[in-house]
Parts: C-alpha cells; sequence; structure tokens
C-alpha cells in the first residue's frame, strides 16, 4: 500500500491538459496511434503512431507516457518512486511504482484520450533504413488498444483494424531485426514460465510465454528508441 499522504497527493493531480502546455508540445493527435500490450496490462506506457510522408518516407513515432510533466523531482510522489526503484511484477498481481492514479489512469496512454508523451520520431525508407530522426515531447491521443494476440492474428491473417499499419510496422521490424542480427547482435530469447491463477489466488495451470512477431514489432522499436537517446 502507498502511505496516505501519497496517495492524496496522486489524487491532487489534475488530468486535465492546459493549453498552453499542449501548445508547446508536438501535436500527434491526428496520426494513427496504438498501444499493444499484454491482454493483462492495464498500464500502457508506450506506444507506436505511423503515417506516410509527402516525400514518400514512413514516420514512425515511438511514444513513451511522460510521466515527468506530472510527478516533480523532490515531490512526496518522487521520493516515494525513488525508495521502491521500480514496480514489481509478481505472478497474480504487480505492485506499482506510482500510485496507481498515475500509472493506470493519467499517465497510461488509453484510447481515445489525449496524453502527453515524450517521444522519438523516425523518418524510414521501405527497407527501414532510418534517414532522420529527432526527439520531442509531444501529445499524442491512441486510436486502438491491442493485445499482442490482436495484434498477432492481423499479423498471421492479414485482417482487422488497421490492418495496413500494423503489417507495415511488422514488415520495418522484421528487416531491422535481421539487420541488428547481421550486425552482430546476440539473441537472448529463453523460455518465460506463467501461471494462470484463479479468483482465490492459486495456480490452476502453468504455460510458457511464446514471442511472436507481434512482441518483435514492439522489441524492435522500444530498442530503436533506447539506442537513438
Amino acid at each position: 500500500k502507498y502511505p496516505e499522504a501519497v496517495e492524496k497527493a496522486a489524487d491532487k493531480i489534475s488530468d486535465v491538459i492546459p493549453a498552453d502546455e499542449i501548445a508547446r508540445r508536438e501535436d500527434f493527435r491526428n496520426v494513427t496511434t496504438f498501444t499493444i500490450d499484454p491482454h493483462d496490462a492495464k498500464d500502457f506506457d508506450d506506444a507506436l503512431s505511423i503515417r506516410r510522408l509527402p516525400s514518400g518516407l514512413w514516420e514512425i513515432g515511438v511514444h513513451i507516457a511522460d510521466v515527468t510533466h506530472y510527478v516533480q523531482p523532490g515531490s512526496i510522489i518522487d521520493k516515494e518512486a525513488e525508495k521502491r526503484a521500480t514496480s514489481v511484477y509478481l505472478v497474480d498481481r504487480t505492485i506499482p511504482m506510482l500510485p496507481e492514479r498515475l500509472c493506470n489512469y493519467i499517465c497510461s496512454l488509453r484510447p481515445d484520450e489525449d496524453k502527453l508523451a515524450f517521444s522519438c520520431i523516425f523518418e524510414m525508407d521501405d527497407n527501414a533504413h532510418i534517414k532522420r530522426s529527432h526527439i520531442a515531447r509531444t501529445i499524442i491521443r491512441s486510436n486502438r488498444r491491442y493485445a499482442y494476440e490482436e495484434a498477432q492474428a492481423i499479423i498471421e491473417g492479414g485482417e482487422g483494424d488497421f490492418k495496413e499499419e500494423i503489417l507495415t510496422l511488422n514488415d520495418l521490424a522484421q528487416k531491422m531485426r535481421q539487420r541488428r542480427f547481421e550486425n552482430g547482435s546476440i539473441s537472448f530469447d529463453r523460455q518465460e514460465v506463467r501461471f494462470e491463477i484463479d479468483e482465490e489466488g492459486h495456480p490452476i495451470s502453468v504455460y510458457f510465454k511464446v514471442a511472436k512477431e507481434a512482441n518483435m514489432l514492439i522489441e524492435e522499436f522500444m530498442l530503436l528508441a533506447n539506442c537513438t537517446v
């Protein structure tokens, strides 16, 4: 549990984005944007956007929730997060680093809501060669929330919401991945064990998590953003 004072501080944070803050940011609200996460995720902290530019290049945005707008250095929420250091992922629950109002609501890149982000913006050709990139504070609006399984079904079947965008992103990600391994990148693939839990917290089955193209799609663009930063 969070100390009461920290919860109260989080409750006081407004979810309304001031007009002057929007004016300072690059506006991506009219660009096709979506999140792809595990089916049981509650905090959507990264999103991808894609559009074709007049130059013929693809503009890809990797958008990370801009928590820094809401959590000021030295504040009571910041100090509590520093103590916790990270969110803790247990078998049946997550103990978040930030109060739930922030991580699952205000900062979560939920569909059809204006959200503040910190973004790496790339312009790349059809072969995923990056021609230019920049980093910016942005405002975005996700069009759709996908579970990995839903995105994978579109990749495999070629049908579904925003199928062109997802298939294009997957194609670019596969090309980046191939080049990465050609250049000496190491694959640390390992089987991850997951448990299915009933309402009382008892494990009822065990399964191996399988990383498919939808997982690799997100992985490649997150790696690209990290390398760029």
